[in-house]
């Protein structure tokens, strides 16, 4: 965390016989890392990590036999180093018997087809953004001890091995942002320490095994953005330390599971844009710590059940594009006083019917209704939202006039659409709060 402009790692540091600890991150060196770092055969730490500085260049020259010099080494990370895809980096390292832990992100280098290793003892392995295209290699399934795992936004394609289960001490596992097709193996669901599984942005396909609600120390799962169908398993609602539930964007068909009312640590659920059916579950509203719930880009139908207005600690709800249908009252808004975001778009069937005079207990900073059934009265439901900065209202069979109260909200809006309603009376004078005019309030 220093700036030293590019200037050499000086060849130093490479004389300092009994250093065990050397950490030269995020300070700005460049050139080429000297081969006299080997000489720290007392080494136990060297972290040379760049950062995001991209003002500097710090490079491998030719090879990296150095590296197997020390001896002692546990950790290492050279993130952000340029070694490149023709330099060997897994030999020299794989001459580290003591390593735990490697951290080679950015670095543009190839991972090897092998069979054979040293580095058994090795608990982290962290190989992010190095636009790897192969297969992941089978001798990763062999690292038993390893409890992270981030292979994230490389080219990996293939299937996931079903070996990935026999690595049992796992904690966390990204491989998000590759190629990997075929379907999730159940195996996983074996991996009895894994707290985080990231799957997301993939061509997945099939269904989510039914195994995964084994994992009972899940605490976050983000299978979105893949080719996922089928439905929700039941089992899901096993998963009762899990805080983050990903599944959108995928082709998920059939109805939301009651069983996922049994997750209690539940702080956001993501479902949208699928092809859901069916009723939101009345269990939802036993989700007493959930945050934000997109529902949004389905086919839901019937009515939104009055449980949702028990989420005290809600602060995001949309249910945008939907089918959904009935009446939406204070009820539905009873204990919601954390809400910030609310989207009802798109949703004809569905009828706002509040009395004018509510005064709702939350302050939307959000709120989208257009081709809604808000009307004939303009929505009381954003009376006490004062600090609103988005509102979109357009062909929500609203006749009425402009409110005296809706000056006070319209302080802090940049974004305002009224348009397609018989909305008559003076709009109030709108500030541009923005100090750049041209990215001043847009006003349809």
């Amino acid at each position: 965390m220093n700036n030293f402009s590019g200037q050499n790692i000086p060849d130093i540091f490479g004389s300092f016989k009994y250093l065990e600890y050397l950490d030269l991150s995020y300070s700005g060196f460049g050139g080429v890392v000297p081969p006299h770092l080997g000489n720290l055969s007392r080494l136990q730490y060297l972290n040379l990590n760049v950062g995001d500085r991209y003002d500097v260049l710090l490079m491998a020259r030719d090879n990296l036999r150095w590296v197997s010099l020390l001896s002692s080494l546990k950790h290492l990370d050279l993130s952000g180093i340029t070694i490149g895809k023709h330099i060997d980096w897994f030999h020299p390292v794989n001459m580290l018997p003591s390593l735990l832990t490697l951290i080679l992100t950015r670095c543009d280098i190839n991972i090897p087809s092998i069979k054979s290793f040293n580095f058994t003892s090795l608990n982290s392995l962290d190989l992010y953004r190095n636009n790897i295209s192969s297969a992941i290699p089978v001798w990763l399934s062999n690292l038993t001890s390893l409890v992270y795992l981030r292979l994230k936004e490389n080219n990996f394609h293939g299937r996931i091995p079903n070996s990935i289960g026999n690595l049992s001490s796992l904690s966390i596992i990204s491989l998000s942002y590759n190629q990997l097709s075929g379907p999730i193996p159940p195996s996983l669901g074996g991996l009895s320490s894994l707290r985080g599984l990231y799957l997301y942005e993939n061509q997945l396909s099939g269904s989510i095994p039914a195994s995964l609600g084994q994992l009972s120390n899940l605490q976050e799962l983000h299978l979105e953005n893949n080719e996922l169908n089928g439905s929700i398993p039941q089992s899901t609602g096993q998963l009762t330390r899990l805080q983050v539930l990903w599944l959108a964007g995928n082709q998920l068909s059939g109805s939301i599971p009651a069983s996922l009312g049994q997750l209690s640590n539940l702080q956001w659920l993501n479902l949208e844009s699928n092809q859901l059916s069916g009723s939101i579950p009345e269990s939802i509203g036993q989700l007493t710590r959930l945050q934000k719930l997109w529902l949004s880009g389905n086919q839901l139908s019937r009515n939104i059940p009055a449980s949702l207005g028990q989420l005290s600690n809600l602060q995001a709800l949309f249910l945008w594009g939907t089918q959904l249908s009935g009446v939406i009252s204070e009820i539905h808004f009873s204990k919601l006083n954390n809400l910030r975001g609310l989207s009802l778009s798109e949703n004809p069937l569905i009828t706002l019917n509040v009395s004018p005079h509510w005064i709702p207990p939350f302050q939307l900073k959000y709120f989208s209704a257009f081709s809604c059934n808000i009307g004939p009265q303009f929505p009381s439901l954003i009376r006490n939202s004062t600090h609103l900065q988005h509102l979109t209202l357009s062909n929500a069979s609203i006749r009425d006039n402009i409110p005296e109260w809706f000056e006070s909200i319209s302080s802090h809006l940049f974004y305002l659409d009224l348009s397609d309603n018989e909305i008559s009376g003076n709009l109030p004078r709108i500030r541009n709060r923005s100090p750049d005019p041209i990215s001043g309030i847009l006003i349809i």
